[in-house]
């Protein structure tokens, strides 16, 4: 049984449409799924970490008691690139980075020029750093606040 060249034409026409039907359906239901799964996970509480808190803005539009909440890697400079961007000529473009390790926070310089302080003391090395800590960047200053209660 040979088919002509018509029906195979429209043989294939029709896996054609058979397949684009098929794609079709996919992609509603990946839609359809996501959608059902978005509300879940809008609804699940967002881990806050903490925030840096400006103590001094050192001669920048940044005023005392303005708040940059953190993430587990935090990365504090000039830069529009760092999470919390300092504008201060005194800061350095990839300035300090502070991460959280094993349930504690660490606080490390860049190589900067102008160097980071912490209590205003140097760092020469990753430091632990906690509540009320202030961290110096630049002429900035920002305290450490991780939302511990005070007893």
């Amino acid at each position: 049984m040979t088919l002509d060249l018509e029906t195979r034409i429209f043989l294939l026409r029709m896996g054609f449409v058979a397949l684009l039907y098929l794609f079709l359906l996919v992609v509603v239901a990946v839609i359809w799924w996501d959608l059902r799964v978005a509300p879940r996970r809008a609804r699940e509480p967002r881990r806050r970490y903490g925030q840096l808190i400006v103590v001094d803005g050192g001669g920048t539009e940044l005023a005392p008691g303005d708040a940059f909440p953190l993430r587990p890697v935090t990365s504090l400079g000039r830069a529009l690139t760092n999470t919390i961007v300092l504008p201060d000529p005194a800061a350095s473009a990839e300035h300090a980075l502070l991460t959280l390790r094993d349930g504690q926070w660490w606080l490390e310089d860049l190589g900067s020029t102008n160097g980071t302080f912490l209590n205003d003391t140097r760092l020469e090395e990753p430091t632990i750093v906690g509540e009320e800590d202030v961290i110096g960047v630049g002429q900035v200053r920002l305290k450490l606040s991780l939302g511990v209660a005070k007893r």
